[in-house]
C-alpha cells in the first residue's frame, strides 16, 4: 500500500477544555489509502520534556520528544521513535544553509532528510531516494489546515514521520529560526534569575 502523487489536507484542532497546561492540539485528517491519521502535541509531558505522536489505523507509531517550546517539543534533546525503535538523530547546527542544517536519520535501512523548504519554519520537506513529502503549515493563528504534498510513492512509514513533524517546533532548520530560538532561551533563563 502506497501513497501517490496528490496533495491532502489535515485540519488544525485544539483542545481549550480543562487546565491551560493540560491542552492538547494538532492536526487530523485523512491521508488516501492510510484513512484517517492524528497529530496529538503533547501527547505526553515529562518534566520539560513533550512528547508529539501521530496515531492511525494504518500508519507506525511515531513518536518525537524533545525541550518544550510553544507547547511543542524542540529539535533540542530531540529523540524519534518509529514503532517503539528509538533513531538516531543528526543534524549540523552551524550549517548556513537549509539543506546542510537537514535533520538527518535512517529507519529501516534508508536514509532521510528532514529539511526547511521555506525561510521562515512553516514549510518543510521530508526526503528519501525517490519520495519526498512536504507540509505547508498555517502561520500562527492564520488559516486552520495543514497541506501534505506527496512526490513519488510513499509508504505508511514516511507518511507518518512527515506528518508528525507537524507537531514539533523545528525552527532551528533554518539560520533566523535557530537565532530566534537562542534568544528565547536566553530570555527565559533570564526570567529564572529575576
Amino acid at each position: 500500500m502506497g501513497l501517490g502523487e496528490g496533495e491532502y489536507a489535515l485540519e488544525r484542532w485544539r483542545d481549550r477544555s480543562g487546565p491551560r497546561w493540560n491542552r492538547k492540539h494538532g492536526y487530523r485528517g485523512s491521508l488516501g489509502e492510510f484513512g484517517a491519521v492524528e497529530v496529538v502535541c503533547p501527547a505526553q509531558r515529562h518534566g520539560d520534556t513533550y512528547v508529539t505522536e501521530i496515531r492511525g489505523k494504518s500508519v507506525p507509531l511515531v513518536a518525537f520528544s524533545g525541550w518544550a517550546w510553544g507547547a511543542k517539543p524542540s529539535l533540542h534533546l530531540g529523540q524519534l521513535t518509529v514503532a517503539g525503535e528509538g533513531i538516531r538523530l543528526r543534524r549540523n547546527r552551524w550549517a548556513l544553509t537549509r539543506q546542510g542544517r537537514a535533520l538527518r536519520f535512517q529507519v529501516a535501512g534508508r536514509a532521510y532528510r528532514y529539511y526547511a523548504t521555506s525561510p521562515r519554519h512553516r514549510h518543510r520537506a521530508l526526503a528519501r531516494e525517490g519520495v519526498e513529502i512536504e507540509v505547508r503549515r498555517p502561520r500562527g493563528g492564520v488559516g486552520k489546515r495543514a497541506t501534505v504534498r506527496v512526490r513519488g510513492t510513499a509508504d505508511a512509514t514516511d507518511v507518518a514521520l512527515a506528518v508528525v513533524m507537524c507537531g514539533v517546533n523545528t525552527r532551528n532548520l533554518t539560520r533566523g529560526g535557530a537565532v530566534r530560538a537562542f534568544f528565547g532561551r536566553a530570555s527565559n533563563l533570564l526570567d529564572i534569575f529575576h
